[in-house]
């Protein structure tokens, strides 16, 4: 009989390990390149900006013989001004429509909103532009952090999060080689071919998602077998973040609002971005500053984006890979960032390998994001609360990289951009201090938890519906082995789709 229950745990183990094979063969290549094209589209205006969409727009002003990139700095911060409007919003409509649908339709007004800017003729009518596609691209990363709470268990996330971060070093390699060619080929205005080729390409691939990305487990389409979908109804009831489509809740707005580690969230993310600045919107005019000319500044971004997709996947994989590390790997991590700004800083600016290499260790800064998201995603419960937290986080975001593009003086070029690299340098010394914080909140409330269960106290988690633990939702394919069940059940516990956050349910257990 031990064999017998044995042998069926461990076919249900390897036909779960299938399924989500399948998940990441279906949703990470889809998410890894709208990922990648919305970062494209920031990168392409760091690109314009030495192939003439400065002076035909009226980006900089000359006085006195010094240039000032004032305007320039606006129009970047105001796609961040569109997109911290709108992504609290949209984290709580993806609580409440089909996600992949919702996605798709805003993906596709994105890719015609990003063609528009050819139209634009002066300062005025580009930033309204800008903020106009910040407003409407505000939609993907919630969507997607969504995606991965939905399909993906808390110990899975971080890879896949990784993985489809990951496209903005992925796509920072092809769009340098792209718009290299484009400029090359684009006649008087060169700009324009940059921005015709990225809106195109995005409107084309909203309708690919529209079409093969399924809204949720529970809807999973055609892409599934039967039993298959069994097995996704399992996981998303061992893996609760409430329904796909659930109402708004104001209680849990409430909850998240007033939640210590959202604001904690909100500020790490803000941190982080502040690098942003230098890599994206400044990049290549920093690295025409090492004394490069524009076309060979637009293929040195190459290696960035090399290094952004390794440390991505090197911190990821060990987040996965190892339980209750993150909120120490994410110091770990923004050390190659602190590095990175202080030999730019302190190298000499000349046509050498030096502040190269502090220039794509600046680019690492992409990794302790990641495990941001990672964390914030496992360790946050409840549709409406999972949406507001993603939104703060994505605040924060937006704060920072609308800071960074006031943090590059053109006054400062014959000083290295000082103030950018000390407020680098500031800011991921704050986020390693904050995720160390952060560390000591989950495990202060995991202890606490875990004194009310051994002491009995359990009433609480069962009135709110949920279980305490060593209860049905841990080790229930081998409970189900050992009764004699030999079909994946339909729903074992239809208390856990409950839309309960992290806090009433007194079994959740955080991760570090």
């Amino acid at each position: 009989m031990a064999s017998t229950d044995s042998s069926e745990a461990v076919r249900l183990r390897e036909a779960e390990r299938r399924v989500v094979q399948k998940i990441d063969r279906l949703l990470l290549p889809i998410m890894l390149v709208t990922y990648g094209l919305q970062y494209y589209d920031k990168s392409v205006l760091g690109t314009a900006a030495v192939y003439g969409i400065l002076k035909d727009l009226d980006l900089t002003r000359t006085i006195n013989g010094v240039t000032y990139t004032t305007r320039y700095s606006t129009a970047t911060a105001a796609f961040y001004y569109g997109y911290i409007v709108a992504v609290l919003p949209m984290g709580l409509l993806f609580a409440r429509l089909p996600l992949a649908k919702t996605a798709a339709v805003c993906v596709i007004i994105w890719g015609l909103v990003c063609i528009l800017t050819v139209v634009c003729h002066n300062y005025p009518g580009f930033v309204a532009q800008r903020v106009i596609l910040g407003f409407v691209e505000s939609a993907v990363s919630p969507a997607f952090v969504a995606v991965c709470a939905l399909w993906w268990k808390p110990q899975e996330q971080a890879k896949r999060i990784g993985f489809f971060y990951s496209a903005t070093g992925v796509f920072s390699m092809f769009s340098a080689l792209i718009n290299i060619g484009l400029g090359k080929t684009g006649g008087t205005h060169p700009w324009k071919s940059m921005y015709y080729f990225c809106g195109s390409l995005t409107i084309a691939w909203g309708f690919v998602i529209y079409f093969f990305m399924p809204d949720s487990p529970l809807y999973p389409g055609r892409y599934f077998t039967e039993e298959e979908k069994q097995i996704l109804i399992k996981r998303y009831e061992e893996n609760p973040w409430g329904s796909s489509q659930q109402s708004i809740k104001p209680y849990q707005i409430l909850e998240a609002i007033s939640d210590v580690k959202t604001w904690i969230y909100l500020l790490i993310g803000a941190a982080i971005y502040i690098c942003n600045g230098s890599v994206t919107a400044f990049g290549a005019r920093i690295i025409s500053g090492f004394g490069y000319t524009s076309l060979q500044s637009t293929a040195l971004l190459i290696p960035g984006g090399f290094v952004t997709v390794i440390t991505i996947a090197f911190f990821s994989y060990f987040a996965d890979r190892y339980k209750n590390i993150r909120t120490w790997l994410l110091p770990l991590s923004c050390i190659p960032v602190v590095v990175g700004a202080i030999v730019i800083w302190t190298a000499p600016w000349h046509p050498t390998v030096g502040p190269l290499i502090g220039y794509y260790l600046v680019a690492s800064f992409g990794a302790p994001y990641v495990l941001l998201l990672s964390l914030a995603s496992a360790n946050t419960a409840g549709a409406t609360k999972k949406g507001v937290t993603s939104g703060f986080i994505f605040v924060g975001y937006n704060v920072g990289n609308i800071a960074a593009s006031y943090l590059v003086f053109a006054q400062e070029k014959a000083i290295k951009y000082r103030s950018t690299w000390i407020a680098v340098i500031v800011c991921m010394v704050f986020a390693s201090a904050a995720s160390i914080l952060l560390r000591y909140l989950y495990l202060a409330e995991n202890n606490r938890r875990d004194r009310l269960a051994r002491s009995g106290n359990l009433q609480e988690a069962k009135a709110i519906g949920t279980a305490g633990p060593g209860t049905a939702s841990e080790g229930s394919a081998e409970k189900l082995a050992g009764e004699g069940h030999t079909d994946i059940p339909i729903i074992e516990n239809p208390q856990r789709y409950e839309d309960k956050t992290d806090k009433q349910r007194l079994d959740f257990r955080y991760t570090l």
